[in-house]
């Protein structure tokens, strides 16, 4: 076909969606099947080795990256080539953060490997370099989840869904291996803010994740809640996968991701849903990959 008939089919189809003769295709069962990869891997080049997890605060427009070595957290704008702060951690149990989530407004939660979450306001002033994080402050709340069996495999993953337990927020925390477990954080009264430490903290696994997630994810490292499904989004490092995983464990979707990035091997630490819907996911060293969802066309009509 050449470029004249191109043109003119791209006018047709466009002018066809315009009139509700054709719709956004919605064959596939999870989103993640229409994803596809805007080019190649980037550096951060700002952030050191030891990259570990990346949430998205659209309230705040910007992205929060976690180092693990160095206990810093990183402001990004939500085109990650501007590093807008840098803010060190202090006075936690040790170096080794994890992952972060994004509880709304100035709350952010951090994962340490000993399975231990502190819940934490960001500072106010844009000058500020430091965090505290040290659980024996009032203004810091610290969950604590049973021990990992081994060492260097505890929790890797962090996710919020605000709206659940009737607005109060469920925080989901990823334990990396040995077994593979998916810790569900809520307030025991409906409607209650997980960093209101007077009311007691309810603590379960909706699902057994070493059964259910046996053969698509040998560990866990990162997760996002997607607010379009009501289910989790679970990257793999080990299996350079990203998982679409209803509550109940079910596997509705799965989206291979590259196995190299930028000459060596992929290390997928943190996913996160940002700007439009676009998957953005961080691997060691210090790397971020974005994926786009393609829009997918169908006639309507008989």
């Amino acid at each position: 076909m050449g470029a004249g008939a191109w043109g003119t089919a791209i006018a047709v189809v466009l002018a066809l969606a315009g009139c509700g003769l054709i719709s956004p295709s919605n064959e596939h069962a999870s989103p993640l099947d229409g994803y596809r990869r805007d080019g190649r891997a980037f550096p951060l080049a700002d952030v050191g080795p030891d990259l570990s997890g990346i949430t998205y605060a659209p309230e705040l427009r910007r992205f929060l990256l976690i180092q693990n070595g160095g206990a810093r957290l990183y402001e990004y704008a939500p085109d990650l080539r501007t590093r807008t702060r840098v803010l060190q951690l202090r006075g936690g149990p040790s170096n080794d953060f994890e992952a972060v989530a994004w509880l709304g407004g100035s709350r952010i939660a951090l994962a340490h490997e000993l399975n231990r979450v502190v819940l934490v306001h960001l500072p106010e002033a844009p000058d500020a370099y430091e965090l505290e994080v040290d659980p024996s402050r009032d203004d810091v709340v610290e969950l604590v989840l049973p021990p990992p069996s081994r060492g260097n495999r505890g929790l890797e993953g962090l996710c919020f869904d605000p709206d659940g337990n009737a607005g109060g927020g469920i925080l989901f925390a990823l334990q990396e291996s040995s077994p593979r477990r998916i810790f569900r954080l809520q307030r025991s009264r409906p409607g209650t803010a997980l960093d209101v430490a007077t009311v007691p903290l309810a603590i379960d696994e909706p699902f057994d994740a070493e059964a259910a997630l046996e053969g698509s994810a040998e560990d866990l490292s990162g997760c996002a809640y997607d607010p379009r499904t009501g289910r989790l989004l679970i990257v793999s490092e080990r299996s350079s996968v990203l998982l679409d995983v209803a509550l109940d464990g079910t596997v509705v979707g799965r989206l291979r991701l590259p196995g190299v990035f930028r000459g060596g091997a992929a290390h997928y630490e943190g996913v996160a849903l940002g700007p439009g819907a676009g998957l953005y996911l961080v691997s060691e060293p210090a790397l971020y990959q974005r994926m786009s969802r393609a829009v997918v066309y169908r006639l309507v009509g008989p």
